[in-house]
């Protein structure tokens, strides 16, 4: 600046300095923005304690400031007047009124404890009549409480087709609304008033009661619950599953418990499955389930039994506990003594069910995770068994594996999700004794001939009698035990009863359950009947009792020494099972 002042005049920088000060009517202090200008402090005078008594305080100090005169006062919350007075100001609408202003008396509904606040207001303040006009929408719930009337009108036109008696009323809100709301209602609001999303559910629910007679709003364990979308005024329903309990009797062998998807498509449909998507045509599932979609008006159903039993086993006696879920059901009562007899009209003997009643979810709770002990009925054959195929099922176990869950005892709240139990590290070996069929099919058919001859067996005929004929043959350096009388055989059998069985997971459900060792108990045995049949051959059956889930044909064969003690280790003779049922579960 200096240079350019002084290239503009052509003097020097003093020279500009010096015409600066000879302006002696100009005073510089009235450009300072400090305050310093129309004062008699001096910057150079020593400075001097002045006591706080001696200053005499201004009385316009000590008066109160009148409340809302202008935005940097304190606003008092509702139902202070000023308060009160706030909330009509900033254009809350009536019933943001009611429902934050603390003034509502039982008989009254938020929009009347509005109205009524708002007059008392306007009485003293008319300036306030109109500022509904001038502020048109609710800074509160954004005028969401007009709209109160059509959602209760779409819930009641929605739930029309349904048979509910108990309804729940919920409602989804932006959080940004919800957080902006809370903040405001905290602020100016009474202490312990509604939330947004708690009155204007609320409201809704009011209106609802006038419009609907047999229905009864609820909090919990509704049949429907509607959910309300703010943002789209649209509404969505929950519906809550329907649940009936009873009992089945399986009387054909040939029916899986539920639905069996199809191997090949995994439930796509293909031509193996006839695009059924199903690998068996029926279920019990289904002969129970189907006849009441159609009687209930669901769209589907879930199977819930107490345990299950396999494809090729009848379940007999009063039959096995279940309860089934309808989803969706628009009728939900209905006479369940009508509903039996349609059932086994429609299963043909396949199946029978009684004791039909209406259920809830906590009862499948109890359906699935009771422990009860199953009596069963088996029919088996004898035939005769080798030393080496004993050694196999008397081979020993390895015992501190075992599964040490109890199923007697009520599971902890952290056994929920937890695995306490400990995989087997190694299967139980098997000495291959004799020839393996896989290697006699790759045999030619001259090796396949020089084996019999060396074994003295007929030498004639084609390869797969060939093979058929040495894998008959009895092993080398095993020697077969004879089969047990009919007393030796009734003895053994009656040993059973008490016996704590070691069972280690079978090979035919090891791809769906842990492989470990599993105790379990056979609680009482009936006397078996034996029968010598036409062809020379020994049937047995018997009926035993078991702890809950025992592997019963398991318990006869011995699973290649996968559970022991079985039948066919104390019998010393190999068991085949011929047919299984079960007799009764003891439960209930």
């Amino acid at each position: 600046m200096i240079r350019r002042a002084s290239a503009a005049t052509g003097v020097g920088p003093m020279a500009v300095v010096r015409l600066m000060s000879q302006d002696d009517e100009e005073d510089w202090m009235k450009y300072a923005s400090a305050g310093f200008g129309q004062t008699n402090y001096s910057l150079w005078e020593e400075e001097t304690d002045v006591d706080s008594e001696d200053i005499e305080p201004n009385q316009s100090d000590l008066e109160l400031p009148e409340q809302l005169v202008n935005h940097m006062e304190e606003i008092p919350r509702a139902p202070n007047p000023a308060g009160l007075k706030h909330l009509v100001r900033v254009g809350c609408c009536n019933f943001c009124l009611g429902r934050l202003g603390g003034k509502k008396r039982f008989d009254q509904t938020i929009e009347e404890s509005g109205i009524e606040i708002r007059q008392s207001v306007v009485e003293g303040n008319n300036h306030l009549a109109n500022i509904r006009e001038k502020i048109p929408l609710c800074i509160f719930c954004e005028n969401l409480f007009d709209e109160t009337e059509l959602l209760a009108d779409i819930i009641y036109d929605s739930i029309a087709p349904y048979e509910i008696k108990r309804l729940q009323l919920g409602a989804r809100f932006p959080k940004d609304q919800i957080e902006a709301e809370d903040v405001e209602r905290k602020r100016y609001g009474a202490n312990g008033s509604d939330g947004l999303k708690t009155g204007l559910v609320a409201e809704i629910a009011r209106r609802l009661n006038a419009k609907l007679d047999d229905v009864k709003l609820v909090n919990e364990k509704p049949h429907v619950l509607a959910l309300i979308d703010v943002l789209t005024l649209s509404v969505e329903l929950d519906v809550r599953a329907h649940y009936i309990y009873g009992r089945y009797r399986k009387l054909e062998r040939g029916i899986p418990q539920t639905k069996w998807p199809c191997r090949a498509c995994k439930g796509r449909g293909c031509e193996s499955c006839n695009n059924t998507g199903l690998q068996y045509e029926s279920s019990v599932q289904d002969l129970i389930g189907n006849p009441i979609l159609s009687t209930l008006d669901a769209t589907e159903h879930s199977f819930h039994g107490m345990g299950r039993e396999d494809i090729d086993v009848r379940c007999m006696g009063r039959g096995r506990p279940f309860v089934i879920e309808l989803k969706e059901p628009k009728v939900r009562t209905c006479d369940y003594q009508e509903l039996q007899h349609k059932i086994n009209h429609h299963a043909a003997g396949a199946i029978e069910v009684t004791d039909l009643r209406g259920s809830n979810r906590s009862e499948v709770v109890r359906i699935k995770d009771t422990p009860a002990d199953k009596s069963y009925t088996i029919r088996f054959r004898l035939r005769p068994m080798s030393e080496a195929e004993y050694d196999v099922l008397t081979a020993p176990l390895d015992l501190t594996k075992v599964d040490k869950k109890s199923r007697q005892r009520k599971p902890r709240r952290g056994d929920k999700r937890k695995d306490n139990t400990k995989p087997l590290p190694a299967k139980i070996i098997t000495e291959t004794i004799g020839y393996n069929e896989a290697e006699l099919n790759d045999m030619k058919k001259a090796e396949l001939v020089a084996i019999c001859i060396e074994n003295e067996l007929t030498k004639t005929g084609k390869k797969a009698e060939l093979v058929a004929r040495i894998i008959a043959m009895p092993k080398p350096g095993s020697k077969l035990f004879e089969l047990p009388d009919i007393n030796s055989i009734k003895t053994a059998i009656m040993s059973l009863q008490g016996t704590k069985l070691a069972q280690r997971t079978p090979d035919r459900v090891a791809h769906r359950r842990a492989d470990l060792i599993r105790r379990r108990e056979v609680v009482t045995v009936h006397e078996p009947v034996v029968e010598l049949m036409d062809d020379g051959s020994t049937e047995i059956e018997f009926t035993l009792r078991c702890e809950s889930g025992t592997y019963v044909k398991e318990t006869i064969h011995g699973d290649n020494g996968r559970t022991q003690p079985s039948v066919a280790s104390l019998l010393k003779a190999k068991c085949e099972v011929i047919w299984l049922d079960v007799g009764d579960i003891h439960a209930d």
